[in-house]
């Protein structure tokens, strides 16, 4: 523990805290902004009009062999940025395909020169290999940069800005830390990782501040262990109960083994599925609702329960239907995010936007885009 609290110093300068009160909807300090607006996201995408964006995709995608993907992720996206509500405006994306296309064939030719080099001279393929991973902050950089630069709303684009060596240090160094602390240090790692994008991310000129603690990632973990720990037990119990049976009559028993290994399937999976949703439930609104931008701040209200009917019924449903229901599943995913997500407007938000504009407007346009890479990181 000693080694992460250590490195948690070297990335934030103190000792990560311990919130008093950690649940799947964390309270939100509203004091600064009782006065404001709270404005909900709200969703207006179709399952059918959807669908056919999906269709499309997948089979141009085949046809071509992958390379339609760059256009298919464009139509995805729009569809989806066009479809998010906020006080009556709509998100947009800006990316052209062709932008897409060329990080995903650097990405190819890499993989390709290595596998070349690898099988010629393995000792210049783990060189590569080495050279690769610390390339891969400078990756996650430029493709946080790209898709915030072409996300906007209100005609006013996102920005970011990400120091390399702090990216090295949550993207590298928290990862192989975990490895080495048994896992105990992936708390960190999942703190870190959120607050380098929230807070190199801005709005205009408005840039963004995160105010969760490491300490309730942990309390979300610990959580999260005790769930997996009483799953575990209780089906011990229930089988080593179902084992005992055949001693308990008189009569020759029937054989247990097929419904005492179903019995461990199905509750295996209920059992993982309750704990994902409860972490994904949890990180998202502990996230979400530590989130500000100019006394601005958002809302996450999620809930575990929900959240599992989600995952189960999307899995039946995605199954029975051969896959054709997953542009269903995704639209209903999204619509019970969006409609639990709300902006807690400290001013009058159509004012907040005007005056990042006028700022925008002022200062020009940020650095060019040319070196800003999408490679699916």
């Amino acid at each position: 523990m000693r080694v992460v609290l250590t490195w948690t110093r070297f990335c934030t300068g103190q000792p990560p805290k311990v919130s008093n009160v950690i649940n799947e909807s964390p309270q939100v300090d509203t004091k600064d902004i009782a006065g404001g607006q709270h404005i909900p996201f709200e969703f207006s995408g179709k399952a059918g009009e959807y669908f056919k964006i999906w269709i499309v995709n997948i089979s141009l995608t085949i046809l071509t062999l992958g390379i339609y993907s760059a256009w298919a992720k464009v139509r995805r996206k729009r569809y989806f940025y066009g479809n998010t509500h906020l006080k009556d405006s709509t998100f947009e994306y800006h990316a052209q395909p062709v932008q897409i296309l060329k990080g995903r064939l650097i990405a190819f030719g890499a993989f390709i020169v290595y596998t070349a080099v690898n099988a010629m001279l393995p000792l210049a393929g783990v060189v590569l290999a080495i050279l690769f991973v610390f390339a891969v902050p400078w990756l996650v950089i430029k493709a946080h940069a790209f898709n915030s630069r072409n996300s906007s709303y209100r005609n006013l684009r996102l920005n970011f800005k990400g120091n390399y060596a702090r990216a090295l240090a949550v993207y590298i160094g928290l990862p192989i830390l975990s490895v080495i602390t048994l896992g105990l240090a992936y708390p960190v790692y999942m703190y870190h990782r959120a607050k380098f994008v929230v807070v190199n991310s801005a709005y205009g000129t408005a840039s963004f501040s995160f105010s969760a603690t490491a300490g309730a990632f942990y309390l979300i973990a610990l959580k999260a262990v005790g769930m997996a720990i009483a799953a575990a037990a209780f089906l011990t119990v229930l089988v080593l109960g179902l084992g005992a049976l055949p001693t308990m009559v008189t009569q020759p028993a029937t054989p247990v083994g097929g419904p005492v290994a179903l019995l461990i399937i199905v509750g295996g999976i209920l059992a993982f599925s309750a704990i994902r949703a409860y972490l994904d439930t949890a990180v998202a609104n502990l996230i979400w609702s530590n989130v500000r931008a100019s006394g601005n701040q958002f809302q996450s209200t999620l809930r575990t329960r929900y959240m599992l009917w989600l995952y189960l019924s999307n899995a039946v449903a995605i199954v029975l239907s051969l896959g054709l229901l997953i542009p269903w599943v995704q639209i209903r995913t999204m619509r019970y995010r969006l409609e639990n997500l709300k902006l807690l407007a400290k001013d009058d938000l159509d004012g907040f936007v005007a005056r990042e504009q006028e700022k925008v407007d002022s200062g020009g346009e940020e650095a060019s885009e040319l070196f800003d890479l999408d490679i699916g990181i």
